[in-house]
């Protein structure tokens, strides 16, 4: 049977080939423009600091900037017509004083997610009940909270940036910090999992340090990234604003105040000199930058640039586009790995929709070709943790 007649059989059957999906994707985020059907409408006039997408693309969770949480059901929008999507839960007084600076869902399991705030507090929450069920305390602004996507052993951890120049590890089981892990000379600004090895964490902070941990080791501190691969402990000549990386942890991406963007090879550690030309903005705080799931091999970088998202090939540091749409500073991104989407929250207090041109007519389609088994909505299973 020839290519042609197998991919018609396949696509009677909704069977779709993983190359031509592979390709067809890869086309479709280098075209992302703001969507012209949907609008992310929020119950909240304050700017929104920070946002995530559960695994299977059905939720999209939000923080803002006086410590409200919002839940958008983002899987059924119509075809051919407007979608205003309203928040589905919304939570004004949930125990954070000051900004959510991160807000991240739990990798296994809708029915939990974690926030971090400048009031120097993670929290744990119940999704059923809509309230957080633990805290954790800290000396210093928390920057940045992430739990691991690879599970195992680390799936209860969660790491924490902090701002008294620490990272703090913090255990849902037993509902205490385990460990601090110290390295840094001026604050935290983000952590990040490794999608290659469970234990390994990478941290990075405004003493422009990107620090690699074994969060088996007491001597946690395995590889400080260097910018010249020489005899530098500093990745960046600055504070470090972001850190994302590539589906399969192959490469991690960083940016700095020194308006660098670096790819790091993360089987050997070094600067891989991939020249990204002149790619971020000149500020010390963090951002959160993205990397397209099911794309061009080994992806695309979105990148908040100002009120702009600054579009990057992993591999070859092109600079493809920028999406201009905010009014205000972009405070992050998130890539929907479901369907071809990127959603981007602002401080002008909206969160705007990304997607190919014509999504919108074929949202059936793309469903059905990511089509998975979910779990049930605000799952209240405790077997994960």
């Amino acid at each position: 049977m020839s290519n042609v007649l197998r991919l018609i059989n396949d696509r009677q059957k909704q069977l779709f080939d993983s190359k031509y999906v592979h390709n067809l994707r890869s086309n479709q985020t280098l075209s992302f423009e703001i969507s012209n059907n949907t609008t992310v409408t929020s119950e909240t006039k304050y700017a929104s600091t920070a946002i995530d997408i559960d695994t299977n693309g059905e939720y999209l969770l939000s923080g803002d900037s006086v410590g409200g949480v919002s839940i958008h059901q983002i899987n059924e929008l119509e075809v051919n017509s407007v979608n205003e999507v309203k928040p589905t839960c919304y939570e004004p007084k949930t125990g954070h004083k000051f900004s959510i600076n991160s807000i991240k869902w739990f990798p296994k399991d809708t029915g939990i997610f974690i926030s971090g705030s400048s009031d120097k507090c993670v929290q744990v929450w119940d999704t059923n009940e809509m309230a957080a069920v633990d805290k954790f305390k800290f000396s210093g602004h928390v920057y940045d909270a992430q739990l691991s996507a690879k599970g195992g052993k680390t799936s209860h951890l969660i790491a924490a940036a902090v701002s008294n120049h620490q990272v703090k590890l913090c255990d849902m089981k037993s509902g205490s910090d385990t460990h601090t892990l110290r390295g840094h000379t001026a604050a935290v600004n983000n952590v990040i999992w490794s999608n290659r090895n469970a234990y390994a964490l990478i941290s990075a902070g405004r003493d422009g340090k990107i620090v690699m941990w074994d969060v088996r080791r007491s001597k946690a501190a395995v590889h400080y990234f260097d910018q010249f691969n020489g005899n530098s402990d500093k990745g960046h000549s600055g504070s470090v604003t972001s850190l994302s990386q590539t589906e399969g942890g192959l490469y991690l991406l960083s940016s700095g105040q020194d308006e660098q963007v670096r790819c790091w090879d993360m089987t050997t550690g070094e600067n891989t000199f991939t020249n990204f030309g002149t790619a971020a903005c000149a500020d010390i705080k963090s951002v959160g930058a993205a990397v397209s799931f099911y794309s061009c091999y080994p992806g695309l970088l979105y990148l908040p640039n100002g009120s702009d998202v600054s579009v990057y090939d992993v591999l070859t540091g092109q600079h493809i586009t920028d999406l201009s749409g905010h009014f205000g500073r972009i405070n992050a991104v998130c890539f929907n790995k479901a369907i071809p989407q990127l959603y981007s929250c602002s401080s002008d207090c909206t969160i705007l929709l990304w997607e190919p041109p014509g999504a919108s007519d074929k949202t059936d389609e793309s469903n059905a070709q990511t089509k998975t088994v979910y779990q049930d909505n605000w799952s209240d299973s405790d077997d994960d943790l």
